[in-house]
């Protein structure tokens, strides 16, 4: 799903010199973006972008701030935060499709889509609540080994529960 269009920057008059640069503060709802577990808020994304004109185009770099929440992969509690994503795109015309540089007309750059997409790789897979989070129940549950503490066999490290079908198997 692309989003709606609201970030164009008409440079046309930018390019006609190299070097020239323009400041673009930009503000960006982006309702129901998710990767894994984390989301994107009701905030926008918000930033300030350079576009700079280079030879056959313009150079777009800047960072923008992705305000997300998400459940804490060990305790499952609300965790929020905000992650920098740094944008550094060229839109070049004539450009092919498809390949590292986004073809536009010359005139207009719109920038919802790399706006879009910076914000999507900026998202945590996998939060954490806190570095020490020890999860639900610390006392019973080791974080990361699957099985009970008490359930273990004293001497023998405890291990994950998904592979004991493979113990019966007489190889």
């Amino acid at each position: 799903m692309r989003p709606i269009a609201q970030h164009r920057v008409h440079v046309g008059a930018l390019r006609q010199r190299l070097g020239q640069r323009l400041t673009v503060d930009v503000e960006q709802a982006l309702p129901g973006l998710q990767v894994i577990a984390t989301r994107s808020t009701n905030e926008p994304v918000r930033g300030t972008l350079t576009v700079e004109s280079i030879e056959r185009g313009v150079s777009v770099t800047g960072p923008l701030e992705v305000p997300w929440e998400a459940d804490c992969r060990r305790c499952l509690e609300l965790v929020t935060g905000t992650e920098t994503a740094f944008v550094d795109e060229i839109f070049q015309v004539g450009a092919e499709p498809g390949g590292d540089l986004i073809p536009f007309d010359g005139e207009t750059v719109v920038l919802d889509q790399i706006i879009h997409d910076n914000a999507l790789a900026a998202l945590p897979l996998s939060p954490l609540c806190s570095d020490d989070c020890q999860g639900p129940d610390p006392d019973r549950y080791q974080p990361g080994v699957g099985e009970r503490i008490d359930d273990a066999p004293a001497g023998e490290p405890a291990g994950d529960p998904r592979w004991a079908a493979l113990d019966d198997l007489n190889l």
